[in-house]
């Protein structure tokens, strides 16, 4: 089984389709995301997958640059405790990176599915968590805007910023591999 397909092809696609997210993918893309390793199997990520009137309420978080997602018809919102984590003896706490892991386990699930899977990190977290019933001592880390690819026509309705619209054709930019990784010594600027 390879794996690159999904990767290579995920982008953070903004023209989105309201067309609804069938139930079992939904579980699929949820599932995928529990399955993700963790420090000691703590397993601290909280998932709320939100597609109906809490929907309605989170689209109201949304920062005015992500004006976009509020097409999406689900969006999957990412917690932690911190305290539910590892906490190591040199300060490194595990919790944040956990829910990274789980959250690009569900992006590469919902690519799979041929879904846009979009974390983002623009929506004001005291009305997201009140709108999702989230607890004051869980951390709000991302929410994953997930949803069918929309049509050229459906970027034509005012919610994209031209440099958005443009960036949905435009190549999808990565830094060059030998700026990012080097073998058996730190060779990196």
């Amino acid at each position: 089984m390879e794996l690159m397909k999904e990767i290579s092809e995920r982008r953070a696609y903004r023209i989105l389709s309201e067309r609804p997210v069938p139930e079992d993918a939904v579980r699929r893309i949820l599932e995928a995301g529990t399955l993700a390793p963790s420090c000691y199997n703590n397993q601290p990520w909280r998932l709320v997958a939100a597609t109906g009137t809490a929907l309605v309420a989170l689209r109201a978080a949304l920062s005015e640059g992500n004006a976009w997602a509020t097409r999406a018809p689900l969006i999957v919102a990412v917690a932690v405790r911190e305290s539910d984590d590892c906490r190591l003896d040199d300060g490194r706490d595990y919790a944040l990176f956990d829910a990274g892991l789980c959250t690009m386990n569900m992006v590469i699930q919902a690519t799979a599915e041929g879904l846009v899977a979009h974390p983002i990190a623009g929506y004001n977290p005291k009305k997201a968590k009140a709108a999702l019933g989230i607890p004051k001592d869980h951390v709000l880390i991302t929410l994953v805007v997930v949803a069918w690819r929309g049509s050229a026509e459906a970027g034509d309705d005012g919610l994209l910023a031209p440099w958005q619209k443009e960036s949905e054709s435009s190549a999808r930019e990565r830094k060059p591999f030998g700026e990012r990784v080097s073998m058996d010594r730190w060779n990196l600027g």
